[in-house]
């Protein structure tokens, strides 16, 4: 299943190779200790939240990269 914005950053966290790709376009950010709170909002809610300081088009980024390996 590819990811979207309403990918759950939980799943995303599940899945070794997503959280390889996320710390390669977003650095530190699956180590980030904030990322155990926010299992259960969606990409998007993560790009709209001003608090977890990652840029939409960072997400954006990293759900094209993912697809495009395949990866989901």
């Amino acid at each position: 299943m590819a990811y979207t914005m309403d990918t759950v950053v939980g799943d995303i966290l599940n899945n070794p190779a997503a959280c390889e790709v996320m710390d390669s376009i977003i650095p530190g950010t699956t180590k980030n200790p904030m990322m155990k709170m926010a299992k259960g909002f969606t990409l998007g809610k993560i790009a709209k939240t001003p608090a977890a300081k990652i840029p939409e088009a960072k997400i954006v980024e990293f759900i094209e990269a993912c697809n495009a390996k395949g990866i989901g």
